[in-house]
């Protein structure tokens, strides 16, 4: 199961890295610190999450270890941040709804004899599917 990962806060100057993109004049490389290094599952709802982000302007959005990375202009970048942390949040509340699924199909599961990793493997898998397609 996967566990919430939130921005290491409050931010460490010396820990954000910006820099100038060397192949696009005008976009920057922001680096914001988070408080654990996300795991596959995390990883995968965060990717849709922005992906299918109705305010995805003109950023790009990468994980790297225990970092995001944002290649973005300055402009609204005050606007760009809270989105960042909206993604963020909208994504711990994904894994947390399909954390929640999980066990009670754990509890299910357990109940049964036999097919145990089987099912719950399969049924792990349409319960993230769903949770991501509803909190896309």
């Amino acid at each position: 199961m996967s566990k919430p990962v939130k921005f290491l806060k409050p931010f460490d100057v010396n820990k954000i890295s910006v820099s100038q993109h060397p192949d696009f004049s005008g976009v920057y490389v922001v680096e914001l610190p988070l408080d654990s290094t996300p795991d596959v599952d995390w990883r995968e709802a965060f990717e849709r999450k922005w992906r299918f982000s109705t305010d995805l302007w003109d950023s790009k959005v990468y994980l790297v270890n225990d970092k995001i990375k944002l290649l973005s202009s300055v402009d609204s970048f005050d606007e760009k941040l809270d989105w960042m942390e909206k993604l963020v949040d909208d994504t711990n509340k994904a894994v947390q709804e399909c954390n929640r699924l999980i066990e009670k199909e754990g509890a299910l599961v357990k109940s049964e004899s036999g097919k145990q990793l089987l099912h719950m493997e399969s049924s792990k898998a349409v319960i993230m599917d769903a949770v991501y397609r509803k909190f896309a």
